[in-house]
């Protein structure tokens, strides 16, 4: 699997919406579309990336046990009882720490 996206609309790293910022180790497309959050450096990074299929799925596993942990601190882990409140705090949960995670690992040395 490929960065995220290499569409000018989505981050290529976390998902989130882009911001503008490309990076091709060729100078000219694919090129892998970035948020500010991300940013050049990390667009760099995962443009010379070809596969990151595993630190997706690092990300992911760190994320569901991070909202899991959420759902343990209200005491509720039915996802069909949970409040909307609740459900939206426990997707913003999983998402923050995905963002977080992907990103860091991207950063990590290979």
């Amino acid at each position: 699997m490929r960065p995220a996206s290499r569409h000018y609309s989505t981050c290529g790293i976390c998902g989130r919406r882009a911001d503008g910022i490309g990076s091709s180790p060729t100078g000219r497309p694919p090129i892998v579309w970035v948020c500010a959050a991300c940013g050049p450096g990390r667009a760099r990074t995962v443009a010379r990336m070809g596969d990151y299929d595993i630190i997706e799925r690092r990300a992911f596993a760190v994320a569901a046990r991070r909202a899991g942990q959420f759902l343990d601190t209200i005491g509720k882990t039915d996802l069909a009882v949970l409040s909307t409140e609740e459900y939206e705090a426990f997707l913003r949960a999983f998402q923050t720490h995905f963002v977080e995670e992907i990103r860091r690992l991207v950063e990590a040395p290979h």
